[in-house]
Formats: C-alpha cells, structure tokens, sequence
C-alpha cells in the first residue's frame, strides 16, 4: 500500500475536476497528490510549480504524446492541462510500492518475480519509445509494483520542463548513461541503459556502479568502469551487459529486449536511434574511455533532474531550479560559427567572481574567479574558470534584448577539484555589468562579471 500524508494548509483541495485527498509526495519542481474523480475512482494528480510560458508549451507537446503510449505497463495519462494556474497531469493510481522501496524493504526479486518485471518495463519502454518519447529518469523509484503487476511512471514529465541547465545530466546519475552524464541530449539508447541499471537493483539489491558519497566517482565509474553484474542470473546476465555498453550505438533497443526476453533465440534486429539518427550494430569493441564532459562552472557536479516525482521513496526526489530558454530575435543574423550574433553591448572580456551554493560535493558551497570573452558578431565565445580548472566554448543560441543565453561545451575533461558538465547560461545586461547565472540542484550559481581592459 501507498503511504498517503494529508493536505497541507495550503495544498488546493481542488484540480480540475479531480477532488484532492491527500499528498503522495514532493519533489523540487511540483507536487503529487492523490485524487478522486466525480465517480470516486482514483487517481494521482501532478501538479507542476513551474509557470514558464515555454515550458507550459513543452509540457502540452509532452503530455499530447504521452496519452499515445499504450498502457498495459505504464499508468495511463488520464488528463493533463498546460493553462491552470499550475500545470498538471492525471495519471492512473498505482496502490503498490516503488521498486526501489521494495528491495530495500524484502531484498532482491527472484526467479518469476524478477522475469515479469524484466518483461514487463521492458515492454513499457518499448511502447514509450513507439510513442516518441525518452523517458529519461527510469529508475527503481519510477517503476511501481501494483497488484496487476509491474508499472513504469514518470516517463515524458522530466522533459517537459527541462530547459537544458549547464550543470543538469538528465535524469538519476546512479542509473544514468555515460552520453547523459555528458550533457549529450537523452535518447532511446539512454533509457535502455537506464533499465539495464534498475534491472541489477532488482536482481542484486544495488545499483551497476555501486553506492558512493562523492557524486564525481559515480560519474568516474560509469564513464570508466564495467558494471557490477556479480549475482544477476543468467537469463539476463548477458542482455544487460549489452545494455550498459558504454556506446549507445551498441546498445539493443527497447523492442529487441521484449522480444528477446520472451524469445531467446531471437536475433536483434536494428538498433535504436541515437542524436535523431538510426544506428546499426556495430562490430567494434566498445572502449573504456568514455569521458565525462567537463565544462562550465561547478567543478564538482550537481546532479539534478527536471521533475522527480518519486511518489512510494521519499529518499529520492531532488528537484532543481529551471531556467528558461526564449527564441532568439524574430530575425537572428547568423555569426561565425552558426547561431545568434553577439550584440555590440555584450561584447568584450568580462570578469568577475561567481559562487555555487552547498550542494552534492560542495557542502559548504564554493566559488571562483571567471571569464567571458564575447567578440561582436560572432556566436561563439570562451569562458574559464580558474579555481575549478574548465575551459569552455560558449555558443549564442538566444538573444533577448538585455538578456544574452549560450551554450557551453567543454574542452577539458576534468576540473581540478573534480568533474565539470557543460550546458546552458544566462548573462543579462544590469547597469554596464553582466548578471551570471546557471541553475542547479542546490540552488543557482550566479555573480557578476565586470568588463576587463
């Protein structure tokens, strides 16, 4: 059974026409509530903190696809609703623990427990995928063990808001991809990684790479190191060795696991699509050396997720802030390199201190002296940061009057004082001065650079 808290003071007791009767949970970006329809069936309501135009229209596009995935292994999108004053999604209502909960609490799934659950998520991934979306945080915490089996949740939600934050790798880091740990964008090879990571906790009690305090050698191990396989059975020992394949480009897609796992005999079949292109089996030996981007500013990262609505574990539910990524001007003039020009007003070295507030790694928060170089007219620039040892290239991809947004990508692998992870960042225009900041788990890195020379 689900543990259900009761509405808070300010909780509304109303969403839509779903009557709330109780929270289910809390993440960084929004709330999970349990509800009631007009005939008293129930159901779980998700309500989202963010009000962003933008991200309000990504959740419509999100939700639109999620309501085509089949549901006889996922809970089904009910209704949904980009304009109320929050936005929310209804989904069915699972009255079973999470994965994650279950093993902790009774230990390793086993034998006909573990193969349902194996074929199970594996199907619901494959009919995610058939509906063109990447989950993009599974998890042992967003699969729910109802009384009619094994249900995966959550899935779309995360991109729905996410706007690409700098320091952000998609989804959990314990059970992430080395290309998602990256700062590359997730794909359906991410996810299949990702379940091959929840089906050893479902089978060993642990994640693929173990449990650590420091963040940095989570991401270490699984950019570098061959997963922990020791006490998988058999019948998947081999499968999700090829799942956490370092190259995404070797991995089998969602529908070869379905059908592999029914099938053994089976022969693969094409592999999933990868950076919007198909990719085919490839025969060369995968490598060890995998790199973990490094790039702007947190030299130890801060792993965060859009919305992590781990509603049955209350240990697993970080959130982040979200920053926004407008459209570029109504007639953006391409520069050197492709992209939005910087205007006159940005132009220049800048220079100043910026500091990340405590977090994963970072405690007691940390801090460093930083440079934006920006030339007019071009869209590419560099920004370094001297305590953390990360040297970036920033790419224009928005202009907004005073606000100026870029891309960082990473030309060193490791910080000095630990791993760095490239993304989005905003510099907006405050009298003669440039605002910095990047959002985060812990909260945002910011500070204020002056122009130098």
């Amino acid at each position: 059974m689900v543990a259900v808290s009761p509405l808070s003071p300010d909780d509304p007791r109303e969403v839509g026409r779903w009557r709330l009767t109780g929270r289910l949970g809390e993440g960084g970006q929004g709330v999970v509530y349990l509800a009631e329809d007009p005939a008293g069936r129930r159901v779980a309501v998700k309500t989202l903190k963010t009000a962003d135009p933008e991200a309000r229209a990504r959740f419509a596009r999100e939700m639109e696809a999620a309501r085509r995935v089949a549901p006889f292994c996922t809970a089904a999108v009910l209704d949904s609703s980009a304009d109320a004053a929050r936005p929310y999604v209804v989904s069915e209502f699972v009255d079973g623990p999470s994965l994650q909960r279950r093993v902790a609490e009774q230990g390793p799934l086993r034998d006909g427990d573990l193969e349902r659950l194996a074929v199970n998520t594996a199907s619901a991934l494959a009919a995610i995928h058939g509906a063109g979306i990447v989950h993009r945080d599974l998890k042992p915490a967003n699969v729910l063990l109802g009384p009619d089996g094994p249900r995966v949740v959550d899935f779309g939600i995360a991109r729905a808001v996410d706007a690409g934050t700098r320091t952000r790798p998609a989804g959990t880091p314990s059970y992430s991809a080395p290309e998602s740990l990256a700062g590359r964008p997730p794909t359906p090879a991410s996810d299949v990684f990702s379940w091959a990571g929840t089906m050893v906790y479902a089978a060993t009690g642990r994640p693929p790479f173990g449990r650590f305090d420091r963040m940095s050698d989570v991401m270490h191990r699984i950019a570098h190191e061959h997963p922990d396989l020791d006490g998988v059975p058999p019948f998947l020992h081999g499968l999700l060795a090829e799942c956490l394949d370092k190259d995404p480009a070797r991995r089998p897609a969602a529908r070869d696991l379905m059908v592999r796992l029914v099938d053994p005999s089976a022969v693969p079949s094409a592999l999933p699509s990868v950076g919007g292109e198909p990719t085919v089996p490839s025969r060369r030996r995968a490598g060890r050396g995998v790199l973990i981007a490094a790039g702007a500013g947190l030299a130890v990262v801060a792993a965060t997720a859009g919305i992590w609505f781990a509603v049955n574990d209350q240990r697993d539910r970080p959130g982040e802030n979200v920053t926004t990524t407008r459209t570029a001007s109504p007639d953006p003039t391409p520069g050197a390199g492709g992209g939005t020009k910087v205007p006159a007003a940005f132009a220049g070295t800048w220079t100043g201190t910026i500091a990340q507030p405590p977090g994963l790694g970072a405690p007691n928060g940390t801090s460093t002296d930083a440079t934006v170089v920006l030339r007019v007219g071009e869209s590419r620039g560099e920004s370094v940061y001297r305590a953390w040892g990360c040297t970036d290239t920033l790419q224009v991809t928005a202009v907004d009057g005073d606000t100026l947004r870029l891309q960082e990508t990473p030309k060193n692998t490791h910080g000095t004082t630990g791993f760095c992870v490239g993304g989005s960042l905003t510099l907006r225009l405050v009298d003669g001065r440039l605002r910095y900041e990047s959002a985060g788990l812990s909260g945002t890195t910011s500070g204020t650079l002056g122009r130098s020379g």
